[in-house]
């Protein structure tokens, strides 16, 4: 499956926003799984996609001195306040949370066997 295409063509994005946002809705999903199951099952995530990193660089970055620190909004505490958090820097509706977390684990069980895919869909539950 190519999660970078599925972006691109279900949420409207282009090429490199869609690949920046694979990287940061993995490394995501890979956050969650390493605080919620551990730390091995998180790094099978990180070894099943090698592009991860590169995908992560491609997302857009913020223009020197186009924010300021009253502009910055205190931690989210939970994963769904991230991904929200996550899909509103790449302008897509947060209404689309649940089609990108379906999508991710689509990509993820191309990659992963069957056992590690169950851990990863508890985490992302609970």
């Amino acid at each position: 499956m190519d999660i970078v295409g599925a972006f691109v063509s279900q949420l409207n994005l282009n090429e490199n926003s869609a690949r920046g946002l694979a990287g940061q809705v993995l490394g995501l999903i890979e956050d969650t799984v390493r605080e919620k199951v551990s730390f091995g099952v998180a790094a099978r995530i990180r070894d099943a996609v090698p592009e991860m990193t590169q995908w992560q660089l491609s997302a857009p970055t913020m223009h020197p001195g186009s924010i300021s620190l009253s502009d910055i909004e205190p931690p989210r505490l939970d994963q769904h306040a991230e991904m929200h958090g996550l899909l509103e820097r790449f302008r897509v509706d947060v209404s689309e949370s649940e089609a990108v977390n379906a999508l991710a684990l689509q990509f993820l069980s191309s990659r992963l066997e069957p056992s590690v895919i169950s851990s990863i869909a508890n985490a992302l539950r609970a």
